[in-house]
């Protein structure tokens, strides 16, 4: 199996949470969807909507999405190459879950 490319091992580095690396999954994996927080926290079974909201806002924050007048969130990233990034996170995570919670933690 091969391993993961640098630049998706130092992108995953950077994220501060596995409830954030997987928020930002959901997102992508319904593009055209837009999100509230509690609608977040309940798919991914986030203690408190305060929460989602917090990760909500760095994902906006981030420009891995955008964030809507009322506070709602639609996948967006802010450019090609890092939505080609995440879509390469996207395929990696089904294969090597493990692996990239570990780096997350690390």
């Amino acid at each position: 199996m091969k391993e993961i490319s640098p630049a998706l091992r130092s992108f995953v580095l950077t994220l501060p949470s596995v409830p954030f690396l997987e928020a930002l999954l959901l997102l992508h994996g319904a593009p055209g969807q837009i999100w509230t927080a509690e609608a977040i926290a309940q798919r991914l079974y986030l203690p408190s909507v305060a929460r989602a909201d917090a990760i909500v806002r760095e994902l906006a924050a981030r420009g891995f999405c955008a964030c809507t007048p009322d506070g709602q969130l639609i996948y967006q990233p802010a450019d090609e190459a890092l939505h080609a990034l995440i879509a390469e996170l996207c395929r990696e995570y089904q294969q090597r879950l493990i692996e990239i919670t570990r780096l997350v933690h690390g």
